[in-house]
């Protein structure tokens, strides 16, 4: 395997609920070591629950996340430190993308 092929984030099974408004059903995204991702759609529609999930802001209905072959739900704090020091968030209004069409 090479360092490509790794791993940084494998979601699994993601399922993210809100009452009876469903966001997330059996998700699956595997996003490797050096690739860029960028996740757009709609108000609304899921970006930033499915952030705040892989991040361990929010505890999904169902499913599992790794970040960095780390748990993102793991209760140990050496665990969440990996997390936290190897991870950053672009905001919906940063402007990264506002160039583009």
């Amino acid at each position: 395997m090479t360092i490509s092929d790794e791993l940084a984030i494998e979601v699994r099974g993601l399922a993210n609920r809100f009452g009876d408004q469903v966001v997330h059903e059996n998700l699956d995204l595997d996003v490797r070591r050096g690739e860029i991702l960028g996740v757009v759609g709609g108000s609304g529609t899921g970006k930033s629950v499915l952030m705040r999930s892989i991040l361990a802001l929010r505890r999904p209905d169902a499913g599992t996340i790794r970040v960095l072959g780390v748990d993102a739900r793991s209760e140990r704090e050496a665990d969440r430190q990996r997390i936290e020091k190897a991870t950053g968030v672009l905001f919906q209004d940063g402007a990264l993308f506002s160039s583009l069409t």
